[in-house]
């Protein structure tokens, strides 16, 4: 009898070696066929950013940012390709000397999605000073509270202090079918952008040409929550929110809100969201541009971010001067 236990005890441990190592070859296989593509992929010149958020545009603008040293920096531009796509840093540091800027800005987030990176931000650039964010009807389009914190803030500071190596998030965020449609989307436009753009040292991107998205205006009561709360983060670690609103493209105006009333409102609830004194509002009607001045209802076309980013130095400029919080009405 103990023959049979012992031969039987025996049977199972060589069962479960075998098993064992199988599944430690193939793990490794799998491994490997995931390393063997990513360099393909590289050497091909398709393979996206690092996947911290699986959103190319914002993985691209992380990379861009690894390993940067913005600790020195005073000026702070965040939030969607409205941010990204429509400013000149270097006007900031033209008209206030000693302030150094940099547009951290990615693209596709929506005003409570900026409040959550602004956090992020801050922590990374303890002397920041003045918080800059442009905004339009489509960054308050969707502001889910389950969809705010859109990337892990540990692995996103891990990440760009380069504790970690770039390659892990390929692994730790592994997501097949968007690197291959990714890969697809690169390898139809031979490896370039799909847009033409002028790309500066202080991380602004800006369109050259314009091209046909026209979205529609929609509204998440909710993302009015999302400009306190951004306030409240930028005050939390002693800076200033100066918060723009983008000019109005005719064309789409005409068709989205020909009256002009639901931009007004649009823009006096985010005026209403500011709570702080401190905080300046600057009021993109302002400057009523023709059409051939806007890439899109989202952004205008270079060289006119520079024109914009003048019209927003001057509303802070006022605010040094006078108590009193700017609010440009057109």
């Amino acid at each position: 009898m103990r023959l049979v236990v012992t031969l039987a005890t025996a049977g199972v441990a060589t069962d479960a070696r075998r098993f064992l190592l199988v599944f430690v070859a193939a793990v490794l296989f799998g491994l490997g066929m995931v390393a063997a593509g990513l360099v393909a992929l590289k050497r091909k010149g398709w393979l996206p950013a690092p996947p911290l958020t699986a959103t190319n545009c914002i993985d691209s603008k992380f990379a861009l940012m690894r390993g940067l040293p913005l600790e020195d920096r005073t000026m702070l531009a965040i939030g969607s390709s409205a941010t990204w796509r429509n400013l000149d840093m270097s006007v900031f540091e033209e008209r206030f000397p000693g302030t150094r800027a940099y547009n951290a800005a990615p693209c596709y987030i929506h005003i409570d999605q900026t409040a959550f990176m602004t956090a992020f931000m801050l922590e990374r650039m303890p002397r920041v000073q003045t918080v800059v964010v442009v905004v339009a009807p489509r960054d308050f389009e969707n502001c889910a509270p389950s969809q705010q914190a859109f990337f892990d803030t540990r692995l996103g500071h891990a990440y760009l202090s380069r504790y970690i190596p770039a390659r892990l998030l390929y692994v730790t965020g592994f997501r097949p079918l968007y690197l291959a449609r990714e890969a697809l989307t690169a390898r139809a436009n031979r490896g370039e952008s799909e847009f033409d753009t002028l790309e500066d040292d202080y991380g602004s991107s800006v369109l050259r040409k314009p091209h046909g998205w026209r979205p529609p205006m929609r509204i998440d009561p909710r993302c009015y929550e999302g400009v306190t709360a951004l306030e409240d983060v930028a005050a939390a670690k002693g800076a200033r929110l100066v918060i723009a609103t983008v000019p109005i493209m005719p064309e789409w105006a005409a068709t989205q809100d020909p009256d002009g009333h639901r931009i007004a409102e649009w823009v006096r609830r985010i005026g209403t969201a500011l709570r702080r004194e401190s905080s300046v509002m600057v009021d993109g009607r302002v400057l009523a541009w023709g059409d051939a001045r806007f890439a899109d209802p989202v952004h205008v076309v270079y060289p006119y971010h520079r024109q914009f980013s003048e019209f927003i130095a001057d509303a802070i400029a006022r605010r040094r001067r006078g108590p009193a919080r700017i609010a440009e009405q057109g």
